[in-house]
């Protein structure tokens, strides 16, 4: 545990080191100092929070419930109140969530790609995929006694077919739970990509995680089997509210994925929210602890002067990882505006420390917290202040101009119980 802990002090003190459009407010406009407001503009998530009637709201992009038992140990040890399941295998939304049984996509509603020329050893995998259109019956496609091939399996396999549907798989819901629709999507056609849909209704891939029964090897894909730009566009399309949810990049460190190809995907469409900057998965469960984090990676695309949330998640644990969500109401459709607008805090355990204040007036930053902490500011220079302290404030530097001399600030702060949270960032817009 001691060393869990120095390696995620390092991390969160050291970070600066390594290290489409925003809805830009009405503040933005207002110039500092003598400064015409046309030569900048500010993205300002906190913009217009009132922090004295807020809800704060524990929800995760990114978390894996399988059942009942994992449901109850989400909302009793982990606290989450706004909980965006992403599933996979299928990538299917678990929504409504009162109504989703075990083997709920034995026949799905959503298509599967196709492409017969999987199973030839040396045929490029997807060149010649096609979407084959919902309702898909798997016991039918298996059975068939023409193209399916039940006869080659198992005897133990065919013993379980047909399957059929089974209990709820959430069947006690709490009344203070707002589930959302999610789905973690893989295996595109190019690139290493995990992506979520927050607030989306899209689903792709198969029930057949192992490969078990075969389906992968008769040319059916278990994830999108797509490139990742149609797969986005469809992400998108399907969003529940026009103004709230939208995609995030998983875990971009432990997929491997480049700077280059991050800046695509952030480049892609403005709801192309931002990257995982904590998974706790990665972080605890492979033996290198970095590569759950990409700190480094989100001051890169930050310097680029790009909007990129950075986003706090379990994944597969029940152990840290939240955004905790700054909604006048507790509703749905405010949960997933607050993330869409930015409107968050990411933490590790979302317990002993959270933000009171965030706000900036001409150029003054004012940053408030319930309990004395380490502060960090942050800026695309690096460290800007640190300091320990309840309530700090920070002058953005200015130009010769009046106009602020860096382009963006966020902060950071750790307490005396290894918890960390982080702002989202504030940008400044030449």
């Amino acid at each position: 545990m001691d060393q869990r802990r120095d390696f995620i002090r390092k991390m969160i003190m050291g970070a600066a080191g390594f290290s489409i459009l925003p809805a830009i407010t009405k503040a933005g406009l207002k110039a500092f100092g003598d400064a015409p407001a046309e030569l900048y503009s500010i993205d300002n998530p906190y913009d217009g929070i009132d922090w004295t009637k807020i809800i704060y709201t524990p929800s995760a992009t990114h978390v894996h419930i399988e059942g009942q038992a994992k449901l109850d140990a989400i909302y009793n040890r982990f606290k989450l109140r706004h909980i965006p399941i992403s599933n996979y295998y299928p990538s299917a939304p678990y929504y409504p969530a009162n109504k989703i049984r075990e083997n709920n996509f034995i026949i799905q509603d959503f298509s599967v790609v196709y492409n017969p020329d999987n199973a030839i050893q040396g045929k490029e995998r997807w060149t010649n995929a096609k979407s084959l259109q919902g309702p898909i019956d798997w016991n039918k496609i298996i059975m068939d006694p023409q193209s399916g091939w039940y006869k080659d399996l198992p005897e133990d396999l065919k013993e379980r077919l047909p399957i059929k549907p089974g209990n709820l798989l959430y069947p006690n819901i709490p009344k203070d739970v707002i589930i959302s629709p999610n789905a973690e999507h893989h295996s595109f056609a190019n690139s290493p990509l995990h992506a979520c849909a927050v607030g989306s209704l899209y689903a792709s891939g198969n029930f057949d995680v192992h490969n078990d029964f075969k389906t992968i090897d008769h040319g059916y894909a278990a994830g999108t089997g797509l490139p990742w730009e149609k797969v986005f566009a469809q992400m998108l399309d399907k969003l529940l509210f026009k103004d709230g949810g939208g995609i995030t990049i998983n875990h971009p460190t432990w997929s491997g994925l480049t700077f280059d190809e991050v800046i695509k995907m952030v480049d892609f469409d403005k709801r192309v929210m931002g990257i995982e900057v904590y998974n706790d998965t990665c972080a605890t469960n492979y033996g290198e602890p970095e590569r759950g984090w990409a700190l480094k990676l989100w001051d890169a695309v930050l310097k680029t002067n790009r909007r990129c949330l950075g986003f706090f998640v379990p994944d597969h644990t029940i152990g840290r990882g939240k955004n905790i969500l700054l909604v006048p109401q507790f509703t749905e459709h405010e949960c997933l505006k607050a993330y869409r607008k930015g409107a968050f805090f990411g933490a590790l355990s979302g317990e002993t420390l959270s933000f009171t204040n965030i706000s900036l007036a001409d150029n003054l930053l004012k940053v408030g917290l319930n309990n004395t902490a380490y502060i960090r500011i942050i800026t695309n220079e690096g460290d800007a202040q640190k300091t320990r302290a309840k309530e700090v404030e920070f002058n953005i530097p200015l130009d010769s101009k009046g106009i602020p001399a860096v382009s963006y600030v966020r902060i950071e702060a750790t307490d005396d119980y290894s918890e960390l949270i982080f702002s989202q960032p504030i940008r400044f817009l030449k």
